[in-house]
């Protein structure tokens, strides 16, 4: 394949003029920039939209727990149950089933 002549090569001689050229010229000195201050932090107003998660809420934190398969199957049963008959759109899940039994217990202890 035969090189292309043209536009290519005085491309290429223009970058290796400047490549050489180099050397002759100064160097540029480096112009630190002035420090960013932070801004300071303002709370701004939720969006309109889907509410915020518990994965993302730094106030909740993950942990798991090893229960019977069956006990989780009724627990989920009966959770369903409870939202048919009451007409929910959504209904309480078993995360917080097991946030507010383990709020029962903490406050039966104090």
């Amino acid at each position: 394949m035969t090189p292309k002549k043209g536009k290519d090569e005085s491309m290429f001689k223009s970058l290796l003029s400047q490549a050489r050229g180099k050397d002759d010229q100064p160097e540029e000195t480096f112009i630190e920039p002035a420090p960013i201050e932070p801004a300071p932090e303002a709370v701004e107003p939720r969006k309109a939209g889907r509410p915020r998660g518990r994965r993302s809420n730094p106030d909740y934190t993950q942990i798991s727990a090893y229960i019977p398969l069956d006990l989780l199957l009724e627990v989920q049963t009966e959770l369903l149950k409870e939202r048919k008959s009451k007409r929910q759109r959504s209904a309480i899940d078993v995360s917080r089933l097991v946030e507010e039994l383990l709020q029962k217990w903490v406050d039966e202890r104090r």
